[in-house]
């Protein structure tokens, strides 16, 4: 990503009509061609080049004004890389479908989607922006939820859901497999009941034009080959601000901390996420640093990524970037540029 964007909502897509014919059809269509090269590695076997592309399908059927179903469908490659890889190991899958009620007070849902915890895996800038804290996005988990929308010097939410993660046979890909999960791979909130919860608190304030904020608690039972329950808590949040009458400047920020790690009594791990966007007409610049301390059996790691992205939009919609990381992941050393161009098609 190479620019500070809002999510389309926090559990799916966003079920307003205009039209005042039902059934309304609606979506995007959003393509990706990626291509990340690390050139220096303390481990000369990371030494690759990645060219993939991610393409993601949402599509938003809406039945009335407040009741709608949610799709989001997902092509990438389902492989980590092991040496120089091109448009390979690619696979599909179905990463959102919900049955939505979007009141102006109450919303509700239910299906498979990524419950509210933490915002810098989405939000943060630039094409490394998100190599560490994607770690904690709850994605593909199926259960129930719902939000209560008010206002309090301001707009706010807070959302509740239960769930536990897909073992179905959605959890697998066409294409190049990648699953399914099952049961005994164990992991926070792999039980298949409804044993897992987060709870979050989103917002702005009517004086601060630009402000989101973020505060998120997370509550995943133990699966098989963990022994206590992992609990997380998130707070974050962006500004966006004019510097003048062209540019645009938005920081963002966030910290999340989890207690019992993976499942596991007393392992811990925290993550910081800091980036800074600067928009100037088509152009955005932007650098992010990630940084990652766990701590496993009573040994400490402590990664971090630096990621510096300039990119340029086009009157057209076509987006291109390019970007510099540098990265010390597992004790490793390295260096990358990343390249890439996207194309969104809203129906």
């Amino acid at each position: 990503m190479i620019a500070i964007t809002a999510p389309l909502s926090l559990y799916g897509f966003s079920v307003a009509a205009e039209e005042s014919s039902y059934p309304v059809i609606s979506g995007e269509l959003s393509i990706e061609i990626e291509d990340d090269w690390t050139y220096r590695s303390d481990d000369p076997d990371a030494e690759f080049n990645d060219l993939y592309p991610t393409v993601i399908l949402g599509t938003n059927v809406a039945f009335t004004e407040t009741i709608s179903l949610n799709f989001e469908a997902t092509m990438e490659p389902v492989e980590d890389p092991t040496g120089d890889r091109a448009f390979q190991d690619l696979g599909g899958y179905l990463n959102i479908a919900t049955i939505n009620y979007d009141g102006e007070v109450i919303s509700a849902y239910a299906g498979k989607f990524t419950p509210n915890f933490g915002i810098a895996w989405d939000i943060a800038p630039g094409i490394f922006g998100t190599n560490l804290n994607e770690d904690y996005e709850l994605a593909e988990m199926i259960g129930v939820g719902g939000g209560f929308h008010f206002e309090a010097a301001g707009e706010h939410t807070l959302t509740a859901s239960t769930f536990f993660q897909d073992t179905t046979f959605l959890s697998n890909s066409v294409g190049n497999k990648r699953g399914p999960v099952r049961l005994s791979d164990g992991g926070p909130g792999n039980t298949e009941d409804f044993s897992s919860f987060a709870v979050a608190l989103d917002g702005g304030f009517e004086n601060l034009a630009g402000f989101r904020y973020h505060t998120g608690f997370s509550s995943l039972a133990s699966g098989q080959g963990g022994d206590a329950r992992q609990l997380g808590y998130a707070i974050g949040g962006e500004y966006a601000f004019l510097v003048g009458e062209d540019v645009t400047i938005s920081p963002m920020a966030e910290f999340v901390y989890f207690d019992n790690y993976g499942g596991i009594d007393n392992d811990t791990a925290k993550y910081l996420t800091t980036g800074v966007a600067v928009n100037y007409a088509n152009w955005v610049a932007s650098t992010t640093y990630q940084r990652r301390d766990t701590k496993a059996a009573g040994v400490s790691t402590d990664d971090y990524v630096l990621d510096v992205t300039l990119g340029y939009l086009f009157d057209m919609g076509l987006g291109v970037a390019a970007a510099w990381r540098d990265a010390e992941e597992g004790g490793v050393d390295s260096e990358g540029l990343g390249f890439l161009v996207s194309y969104a098609i809203e129906f």
